[in-house]
């Protein structure tokens, strides 16, 4: 049977979930900060009422720590995930590297609001410092893994991090061909290694690659 239109009658919005209230709410922060995500504004910009939030939340804190679960989610995740499964130094660190850089698998504005928030709530800074030793711990296991002495691989794994952590604040204008014309120099500066030509030319090729993994089959997720 044919599908039969009613035009005496409006037909009726789909249901808002949580996740439409934490999609406005991660837009905002990150194009406004924490103090633009407000209930009525949100409200306004999903076309829902005061009354449907309180349906899906408890309180705008419950929102805010959605908030942070999802950069969890999103950001952390993935930077481990990378790290953890790099079948090699090289691999390890040129997918570190990409991550940052690939939009499909790490929310870089996202990140970059949550950092600004943290420098406004101490209890959110908490949080961001908790998150940035486990990202730190997981570089430094990367670099035990492939026979650094323990001490080195900590102190390896806060100056890529912190150098990473800092590029992505200062945002230059700065080409990726420029980036990759420097690549040889950085792995050899943060790790002490001559980088694999071949590894090298391949990232090159298809730097995105570097960053896209799946958990379930294992390996690098290089190419």
């Amino acid at each position: 049977m044919s599908t039969i239109e009613i035009l005496t009658e409006t037909a009726p919005k789909p249901r808002l979930g949580r996740v439409d209230w934490l999609r406005a709410a991660m837009l905002c922060l990150m194009e406004d900060g924490i103090d633009a995500v407000q209930i009525t504004r949100l409200a306004t910009s999903i076309g829902a009422s005061r009354g449907s939030f309180y349906w899906h939340f408890k309180s705008r804190q419950e929102l805010l720590d959605g908030l942070l679960d999802e950069w969890f989610a999103v950001n952390g995740k993935r930077i481990k995930q990378v790290l953890e499964h790099a079948d090699s130094l090289d691999r390890g660190v040129l997918s570190f590297f990409a991550v940052w850089t690939n939009p499909d698998n790490f929310n870089s504005p996202l990140e970059q609001a949550v950092r600004d928030w943290a420098r406004l709530d101490r209890r959110v800074l908490k949080v961001v410092r908790e998150e940035d030793a486990d990202r730190i711990t997981a570089i430094a296991a990367l670099f035990e893994r492939f026979d650094y002495l323990p001490q080195e691989a900590v102190v390896r794994a806060r100056v890529l991090y912190f150098a990473q952590v800092g590029y992505l604040a200062m945002n230059p204008e700065e080409a990726m061909e420029e980036r990759m014309s420097m690549l040889d120099d950085y792995y050899f500066a943060f790790t002490g290694k001559v980088l694999d030509a071949g590894v090298g030319s391949s990232f090159r090729s298809d730097w995105v690659a570097f960053s896209k993994i799946n958990p379930s089959e294992g390996g690098s997720g290089a190419t």
